[in-house]
């Protein structure tokens, strides 16, 4: 198919399975990082800087959103 005078085309079934255990991997090592930090926030006697510790969780958490919203996109195109 051409697209502004370029060729593209889709991604084979094999190129999206990688692409989605990929993904996946990503995913997986997000959550523990992220549940690591909450729990450090919710840690009366751990006295970082706390805002800081906020940031970091809430930006991973936002990284994983995105990364989950493609894992969800990948699975839709491979049910196809």
């Amino acid at each position: 198919m051409a697209h502004n005078g370029r060729v593209t085309t889709d991604p084979s079934p094999v190129d999206l399975r990688a692409e989605l255990e990929r993904v996946e991997r990503e995913i997986a090592e997000l959550r523990p990082q992220i549940r690591e930090i909450r729990e450090q926030l919710a840690d009366p006697a751990d006295v970082r800087d706390r805002t800081e510790m906020l940031t970091m969780a809430e930006q991973q958490e936002a990284i994983l959103a995105v990364i989950e919203v493609r894992r969800d996109e990948l699975r839709r195109r491979l049910e196809q």
